[in-house]
Order: C-alpha cells, then sequence, then structure tokens
C-alpha cells in the first residue's frame, strides 16, 4: 500500500514537472486569398491581412510617398489566367505582384513583373505599369486590411483595398482586343530609290519612369523592346561620321544621364543578345528635351536635303539625333 501511494506521489510530481504546452499565440497577420470569376476567367489576389491594433495607419504605419507592399510579409501576388486591362492598363495573363505607392493628394497602384519574394523586396525596374488610383472615405474604420474584387459585369470588375477609413479602388476588364504591350513598328528614308528601313518595338511608358529605370543608365540597351532593333540599307550610308555599307545590321546603345551612344553591330537581326566583337562602330547621338512626352518610344527620319536626313530616337522627355547621308 505504501508502495502504491508513493507511485502515485511520484506520477504527479511527474506530470506537474512536464510543460504544458504554450496556447499558441494569433498570427498577427494572417494569409488570405479573394478570387473572382468572369465568365470562365479567374482573377486572385493573394495577401497578408495586418491589423489596426489601435496604431494610425495612413501616413504613419503606411508611410506616404514610399512604395508599400499593400499587406504584409511576403509580397502581395495578383494572378490572372485571361489577358485584362487593370486601370486602363493592358496586363497579359499570368502572375505579378501588386504595390501600391500612397501620398496624401492620391494612389497609384503597381504591377510588377518580380514574383515570390517577400514584401521588402521590391525591383521597380520590374515594374510593368503604374496607375492612378480612385480613393474615397469609407462610411466606418475597417480594422484588418481587406482587398476585395466585385464583379461589375460579365467581363469587367473592380479592385478594392480597404484600410481604417481608406477605400482605394481600379477598374479592369477581359478585352481581347488588348494592345501589343510594344507593337513592333518601322520607319523608311530613301534616296534615289534607295531605302534606309529600321525596325523597332514601341514601349510604353505606362505611369513608368523611363530613364535610369525602365532604361537603365550606362548599360547596353536593345532600343526597343522584345527582339532586337535592325537597320537595313539598300545603299552605302554614313551614319553620323561613321560609313555603313548596305547591308544589314543590329542597333544596340548605352544611354547615360547626359549623352547617349548608339552601336551599330554587324550581327544579323534576330535575337537581342549583344556581342561587343561584332560591333562596326559607335556613335554619338545629341541629346535635347522634348518639346512634348512622347510615348510609347519612337524612332523616326526627317528628310534633309535631297541625299541626306536626320534620325531620330525619342522617348519619355528625350530626343537622340543623328545625320543620315548618302555616301
Amino acid at each position: 500500500m505504501r508502495f502504491f501511494k508513493a507511485a502515485m506521489v511520484l506520477m504527479l510530481c511527474l506530470l506537474a514537472a512536464t510543460p504544458v504546452p504554450a496556447q499558441q499565440k494569433p498570427v498577427l497577420s494572417p494569409r488570405d486569398s479573394v478570387f473572382l470569376t468572369l465568365d470562365t476567367n479567374v482573377v486572385s489576389v493573394n495577401y497578408g491581412r495586418p491589423s489596426m491594433r489601435g496604431r494610425k495607419i495612413m501616413g504613419e504605419l503606411v508611410p506616404w510617398n514610399k512604395v508599400w507592399r499593400t499587406g504584409a510579409n511576403l509580397a502581395t501576388h495578383l494572378r490572372t489566367n485571361f489577358d485584362l486591362v487593370l486601370g486602363g492598363v493592358p496586363v497579359p495573363r499570368g502572375t505579378y505582384t501588386l504595390w501600391t505607392l500612397p501620398s496624401p493628394k492620391g494612389w497609384k497602384i503597381i504591377i510588377n513583373k518580380q514574383t515570390g519574394q517577400w514584401g521588402t523586396n521590391y525591383n521597380e525596374r520590374l515594374d510593368l505599369a503604374r496607375f492612378d488610383a480612385k480613393v474615397e472615405t469609407l462610411p466606418s474604420p475597417v480594422d484588418s486590411f481587406t482587398i476585395a474584387l466585385q464583379a461589375s459585369g460579365k467581363t469587367s470588375g473592380v479592385l478594392k483595398l480597404m484600410w481604417e477609413n481608406t477605400l482605394v479602388s481600379a477598374l479592369f476588364e477581359k478585352n481581347d482586343r488588348i494592345r501589343p504591350l510594344s507593337p513592333t513598328d518601322s520607319t523608311e528614308l530613301s534616296f534615289n530609290g534607295k531605302k534606309v528601313k529600321i525596325v523597332f518595338s514601341r514601349p510604353y511608358m505606362r505611369g513608368r519612369t523611363v530613364w535610369g529605370v525602365v532604361v537603365p543608365l550606362d548599360s547596353i540597351w536593345r532600343t526597343g523592346a522584345n527582339s532586337a532593333t535592325s537597320l537595313s540599307t539598300d545603299a552605302d550610308i554614313t551614319i553620323g561620321n561613321v560609313r555603313v555599307a548596305k547591308g544589314s545590321y543590329t542597333l544596340y546603345s548605352v544611354p547615360t544621364e547626359k549623352a547617349f551612344t548608339l552601336i551599330i553591330s554587324k550581327k544579323l537581326p534576330g535575337r537581342p543578345d549583344y556581342d561587343p566583337s561584332m560591333d562596326l562602330a559607335r556613335v554619338e547621338m545629341k541629346q535635347t528635351a522634348a518639346p512634348a512626352p512622347i510615348d510609347p518610344f519612337r524612332i523616326w527620319f526627317e528628310r534633309s536635303g535631297k541625299d541626306g536626313g536626320i534620325l531620330h530616337l525619342g522617348w519619355a522627355d528625350r530626343v537622340y539625333s543623328l545625320p543620315v547621308t548618302q555616301r
């Protein structure tokens, strides 16, 4: 009996000494997803949901004039299995990250091509687009940050961001006639029936900063978008002070803050990969301020005399120029 009592006391002591699992702490910013089906298509947003917890949100926890992850923890992700127009900007089907730039005078929504990253890892150079959003005051405060997708028609809807007393929204719709992001174009100059032709792609600003962001400075640029920019000439010509024999070439460039170097490569048109061993010449172009914003990127010839012309490249607030003459 004494042994039984001793065993019971020992068991109770052991139980008392065994640590009780601590109660799990609530997740401060739980992950959530919203989905909207339009016709047979789906758009969704996955994001973290921080709460106010007695804090001042707009202008403090969410600072003005700084890019915000638009949620918490991991970056907020937008997925669409159809081409859409969001805030007036074409967005091809795919996965993106969603960011915002809040300010007291208005908000911008940012669509970025980088995915899978933490919410503090933002790369402006990978922006697909930036656009202004509509901002309203909510009738009552929203404690937990909330993203909603609301249908407004069979193939259209509204993206809504809500927190504290602020509602930020943008319209979107399916559009089978969505314009290419960087359509192909060409420009020509004729010398006595012989043509000089440049074929290039025309990227749009889409609310982004061009020089130093979309187009990195002090780096090789394809001088357009997508496929390499090509130059073909039926005649021997002089570009700047460089003689160029008739044939086909690829054009690259190196923009800097105050200069622009055009690279004429002997590489045949095709992939945009740059090979410095194929350089025919590098020539400096004259930089001037554009009299009005140029969007999308543009290359054009201006006639100058019977056997001459001026090659212009322009985008955003800059124009670069160079004389072209028949050899």
